[in-house]
C-alpha cells in the first residue's frame, strides 16, 4: 500500500538525489495533494513597463532647459526680487547685482552709440554730396564701410548688455538718465520655479559663480546609469516606469560611450506627465526587457544543471516544461513555450521536482 506523499519527505530525499529531469513530462498529482503540500499556482503575466531590472535614478530638469543661473560679472548681490519657490515667467527679474566690471561695458556701449550716430550722420551727408556729384563713389563707399563698422561695434556691446539683463526699456533708461549704471540683472530664461537662491543680499559673488537654481516647467526627466551590456538592448522611445508608484517615462537620450570607471552608460528619460518629484531626488527606475514574452518569477524556476524548468498546471495535472529563459532583473523572460495566463507553480516547485524524480512514495 502506497504511503501518503509528504512535503517533508520529498524535500529531504530531493536533497540526496540528483537524477536528470525529463522535460515536458506530465506529473500525476491530485488536487488534494496539491493543496495538502502547499503548492501554489499563479497565472503567468505578459511583460510590461513595470517588469524588469531596477536601477537608481536621479530626477533632473530637462537637459534642454537652464537649471542654474550664474553671475555674469563679479560683484555684490544688491537685491533679490523673488523668494525661493516663486513661479517665474520668461524674462522676469530675479535679482540685481552691482559690479564695477559692468560699468566699463556700459560706458563702451554709450560711446559706441555716439560713434554710430556720428557715422550715420556722415553717411547721410555723403549720400547727398554724391547725388550732387560733389564727392566720388569711392568716398561714399568708405563712409558706408565706416558706418557699418560703427553699427557692428554698438550692436556687439549691446548684445553683451542683453546677456546681463538689459532689455530695450533698461537700455533706454541707462542711456537717458543713467538708471542701472554699475548694475546688472539676473533674468529668468524661461517659465520655471525659482527653487533655490544661492546667495544673500550683500554677498560678494565671483564671475560664473552659481546664483540661482530653477525648476523648469513641464515634466521632469530622470538620469539613470545602467551596465553597458544592458544599454545595447534599450532603444529611444521605450517606456520605463518608477518602481512602486508606477509613473511612466519615455527614453529620450542614450549615451553611446561606456564610462570606463564603472562600465555603465547614461540613459535620460522624460516623464510622460507632471508629478511631485523634485530635481536631485533619487528614485528606482524599472528597465523593462526589450523583447516581448511572458514574465516568469524567480521562485517559479527550478534549475537542473544548465537547464531551467517551470511547472505548469494542465487539465491532466502538472507538466514540467524546460524553457530557454532570459534574465530580466530578479525574474526571467520566456519568449516561447509559455503563454500569458498559463498557471505556473510559484510555491512548492521543489516538491514537484521530487515527485517528478519519483521520490516520496513507496510500498
Amino acid at each position: 500500500m502506497k504511503s501518503r506523499l509528504t512535503k517533508c519527505s520529498i524535500i529531504t530525499l530531493l536533497a540526496l538525489s540528483t537524477p536528470a529531469l525529463f522535460a515536458q513530462e506530465p506529473i500525476d498529482i491530485s488536487d488534494a495533494d496539491i493543496s495538502h503540500m502547499g503548492i501554489v499556482f499563479a497565472p503567468a503575466q505578459a511583460t510590461d513597463s513595470t517588469a524588469g531590472a531596477r536601477f537608481a535614478a536621479t530626477i533632473t530638469n530637462s537637459p534642454d532647459s537652464v537649471a542654474t543661473l550664474s553671475a555674469r560679472y563679479s560683484g555684490v548681490i544688491e537685491q533679490w526680487h523673488l523668494n525661493a519657490g516663486a513661479q517665474v515667467s520668461a524674462g522676469e527679474l530675479l535679482a540685481t547685482l552691482r559690479s564695477p566690471e559692468i560699468l566699463a561695458t556700459q560706458n563702451q556701449w554709450i560711446a559706441a552709440l555716439s560713434m554710430q550716430e556720428n557715422a550715420q550722420f556722415e553717411l547721410r551727408k555723403d549720400q547727398a554730396l554724391f547725388e550732387q556729384g560733389i564727392i566720388s563713389q569711392q568716398r561714399l563707399l568708405q563712409t558706408q564701410t565706416h558706418t557699418e563698422q560703427a553699427s557692428f561695434s554698438a550692436n556687439s556691446i549691446r548684445a553683451q548688455l542683453a546677456l546681463a539683463g538689459f532689455n530695450d526699456t533698461r537700455l533706454n533708461a541707462l542711456r537717458e538718465n543713467g538708471t542701472g549704471l554699475g548694475s546688472y540683472y539676473l533674468i529668468a530664461p524661461s517659465n520655471s520655479v525659482l527653487s533655490q537662491r544661492l546667495g544673500s543680499v550683500g554677498d560678494y559673488v565671483a564671475q560664473n559663480e552659481p546664483l540661482a537654481s530653477l525648476n523648469a516647467d513641464g515634466p521632469r526627466w530622470a538620469s539613470v546609469h545602467v551596465p553597458g551590456r544592458l544599454a545595447t538592448d534599450v532603444s529611444i522611445g521605450q517606456t520605463l516606469s518608477i518602481a512602486g508608484t508606477g509613473e511612466t517615462l519615455t527614453l529620450r537620450q542614450k549615451e553611446y560611450v561606456i564610462d570606463s570607471s564603472n562600465q555603465t552608460t547614461e540613459l535620460l528619460a522624460q516623464f510622460d506627465a507632471n508629478n511631485s518629484f523634485i530635481p536631485g531626488q533619487v528614485v528606482s527606475v524599472v528597465l523593462p526587457p526589450s523583447r516581448q514574452g511572458v514574465l516568469v518569477p524567480d521562485r517559479a524556476v527550478v534549475h537542473n544543471g544548465n537547464s531551467t524548468v517551470v511547472y505548469v498546471r494542465t487539465s491532466a495535472g502538472v507538466q514540467a516544461r524546460e524553457l530557454d529563459l532570459l534574465s530580466v532583473g530578479a525574474d526571467y523572460l520566456a519568449q516561447s513555450g509559455l503563454n500569458a495566463g498559463d498557471m505556473i507553480a510559484i510555491q512548492g516547485s521543489a516538491v514537484l521536482k521530487g515527485i517528478q524524480l519519483g521520490l516520496g512514495s513507496g510500498e
